[in-house]
């Protein structure tokens, strides 16, 4: 299985991985026998001389097909926890106005909202601590008070998280970091005291 699928990833997936790496050493290899017949190094078969143009399209088509196959992004349909529920207390996403990979990173988990608390932004130019703190790995993910994801969201080892996390009904207790929290004017995190 490639190293960056998980093992959760639907068969039919994998068919397409395993074809697309099929299709992408065909054509290279196709691309190494046009080199060759370019070379004159060897001679090759009448059927690949006489039909130079067929395969130069095979070897373009296939380079094109085994890409689009094996970028195809996992996608949370394919993917499901194997205990159903939500998980966690409290999702924070730092962000900043105008940044791409913020807006990857919420997209991203609301891919999988139905596992995960609702998704609280914090833009943290609004507070100097959180802009010293966070300036240069914006976006940051803290699921329940602790940071997960810094400067992008990894999806696998989020769907990982998700599943290593037993859903809350399943607990024992709500951890002890995941009280709500408040904000100071300076950027600090406080708890809230609701006693």
């Amino acid at each position: 299985m490639p190293p960056n699928e998980s093992p959760d990833v639907k068969p039919s997936r994998r068919a397409e991985g395993l074809i697309g790496t099929i299709l992408l050493f065909a054509g290279f290899l196709l691309l190494a026998l046009t080199l060759v017949d370019k070379s004159g190094a060897f001679d090759l078969p009448a059927v690949w001389t006489s039909n130079r143009t067929i395969w130069q399209f095979l070897i373009f088509a296939s380079i094109i097909t085994a890409i689009a196959l094996l970028r195809k992004p996992v996608v949370p349909g394919d993917w499901a926890p194997e205990q159903p529920g939500p998980r966690f207390g409290r999702l924070v996403l730092y962000t900043r106005v105008n940044c791409h990979l913020c807006d990857q990173a919420k997209d991203t988990l609301l891919n999988y909202s139905q596992w995960l608390p609702g998704v609280e932004e914090i833009d943290i130019d609004q507070f100097p601590n959180l802009h010293q703190q966070f300036d240069t790995c914006v976006p940051v993910v803290e699921i329940d008070g602790k940071v997960r994801f810094r400067g992008q969201v990894n999806e696998i080892l989020l769907q990982r998280l998700i599943n290593a996390t037993p859903p809350w009904g399943d607990a024992p207790a709500k951890p002890a970091n995941s009280r709500p929290r408040s904000i100071s004017r300076t950027g600090e995190i406080c708890p809230t005291d609701r006693s």
